[in-house]
């Protein structure tokens, strides 16, 4: 009695949590808090929320000089030929580049099945509360979901023998104008600074949104390099890691599990485009025969860079 008292409540936990299969809008919202919590990459970038599969991302770009001293001659009335004594000249107008970036959702799916004797033994201490239930399905799903996008992010290639890295060209195969070849060196404030300083100038002034993001054993690499240095800093990074603040050249170095050990990404986040579909999908069934409450959770979303020359990519780090 104590396991159909168990499944009936899960049943209606599950049932509050998902209308029709539809997530509900609150309950949806509170998801994609808790995909983007605690991971290196996606609580920092720009989060688009879709009503359809696809969405246009406009871009306007000034890249050129805009102010220019006026001009103080007469007014010309009326004007003779294409520009009065005042007006700018064709040469000194500037010029707008309009691009864009469109964003199409592809769905992936997730199943989770929950034995009854985890369900009895472990979930919940046995006690299923409607609310704290709901919370702990939403909490283990996106846990495990944050992990799994933010590796396609970096590491997506359509050329990938793995079918869910194959879905997208993440970041690293989209970025391709500003590269850093290391050499199979290791990771210091050399190469550092040569990925600031193939980054174009006139991304420099948005220095302060930049990030490094490195494979975690990178990162404690270069801690090391730092600790044995005879300072304050050294004694520092060696007793508390320093880990909040660690910034090379001021700049944020973040360890990323799914980055490749390899590879390094100095990037603003907020340039990546991260669309997510607002309609999420949870069905449940049960299998009596295998005893397992089973849950299929599903979601749409795609991502890009907005702009890809904004970013520098580092490759061969030993």
């Amino acid at each position: 009695m104590k396991m159909k008292s168990l499944l009936a409540k899960a049943d209606i936990a599950l049932a509050d949590l998902a209308n029709g299969g539809l997530m509900q809008p609150t309950q949806a919202n509170n998801f994609i808090r808790i995909l983007t919590q605690d991971t290196a990459l996606l609580d920092d970038v720009r989060m688009q929320m879709m009503n359809t599969p696809s969405l246009v991302v406009n871009k306007l770009d000034l890249a050129t000089r805009a102010l220019r001293v006026a001009n103080q001659g007469n007014v010309s009335s009326p004007l003779s030929g294409e520009e009065g004594p005042r007006a700018l000249s064709r040469a000194n107008r500037t010029k707008v580049t309009t691009t864009k970036v469109t964003l199409n959702t592809y769905e992936v799916i997730a199943e989770v099945n929950l034995p009854y004797e985890v369900l009895e033994d472990t979930i919940e201490g046995g006690q299923i509360d409607n609310t704290q239930f709901q919370q702990t399905v939403l909490a283990k799903l996106g846990e495990r979901i944050r992990v799994d996008i933010e590796d396609v992010m970096f590491n997506g290639d359509t050329g990938s023998g793995d079918a869910f890295l194959a879905a997208r060209d993440g970041i690293l195969v989209q970025s391709t104008s500003n590269v850093v070849n290391n050499g199979g060196a290791a990771l210091d404030a050399v190469t550092f600074n040569e990925m600031i300083q193939t980054l174009p100038d006139k991304f420099k002034r948005v220095m302060n949104r930049y990030k490094f993001y490195v494979a975690h054993n990178k990162r404690l690499q270069y801690m090391m390099q730092v600790a044995q240095r005879q300072t304050g800093l050294g004694d520092s990074v060696l007793v508390s890691g320093d880990g909040t603040n660690f910034a090379p050249f001021g700049v944020p170095l973040i360890g990323a599990a799914s980055m490749p050990s390899n590879m390094g990404l100095f990037i603003d986040p907020a340039n990546i485009i991260f669309g997510v579909q607002r309609q999420m999908r949870m069905e449940f069934d049960r299998d009596s025969r295998e005893r397992v409450l089973i849950i299929v959770f599903t979601m749409r979303f795609d991502f890009k860079l907005e702009q890809e020359d904004m970013v520098v990519k580092a490759i061969n780090l030993g």
